[in-house]
């Protein structure tokens, strides 16, 4: 697995396209913070004019970002131009270790719970993130690995985050009032 993820990453790395590179620049940019996503979910809950999408969406980011922070330092493994010579980032070398991807998580799981609120735009969502996430291997500043375990504990998140929303949101609903039989 290693040395596929080390040619791969190699490979799209050396690319540096003209018209892709700048695109990627931008994902990579836009995701790492989930700020894309959070501002899609205040604008969700402005026009519901309910702020529970923006709420779960924020919840899922701050998970998102102590969960893998926790897991790259747990995990410990180097940026592949640390280990790799024919690895060339596009950007510069973010200072964390590289297992998980951070922005695929973030991304991954803000994905997810704005899914469950447009799903009529979960294709669009998912792959805003799937871009933010090949973005992280195009620059060079990830595995393939790297992003597909973010992407997958990201996925994980934002499940987790909204059945805590449905139980908190059942939890807190008054109880139906029934009429009673021969009222």
């Amino acid at each position: 697995m290693q040395g596929l993820d080390h040619r791969l990453v190699a490979w799209l790395s050396g690319l540096d396209l003209p018209l892709v590179t700048p695109l990627m620049k931008l994902a990579s940019a836009v995701g790492g913070d989930g700020l894309v996503f959070v501002g899609i979910a205040f604008w969700v809950s402005l026009r519901r004019r309910t702020p529970a999408v923006a709420v779960a969406t924020v919840a899922a980011v701050i998970v998102a970002e102590i969960a893998s922070n926790w897991l790259k330092r747990v995990i410990d493994r180097p940026r592949p131009s640390v280990t790799y010579a024919d690895v060339h980032p596009l950007i510069d070398l973010p200072a964390s270790q590289a297992m998980p991807s951070g922005h695929a998580w973030v991304s991954f799981a803000a994905a997810t719970v704005l899914a469950a609120a447009l799903p009529e735009r979960r294709w669009w969502l998912f792959g805003l993130a799937g871009l933010i996430a090949l973005s992280r291997v195009y620059l060079g500043v990830h595995y393939p690995s790297d992003v597909l375990a973010g992407a997958a504990g990201g996925i994980a998140t934002g499940l987790l985050v909204l059945a805590a929303a449905r139980l908190l949101h059942a939890r807190l609903r008054p109880p139906e009032l029934v009429e009673p039989d021969g009222a």
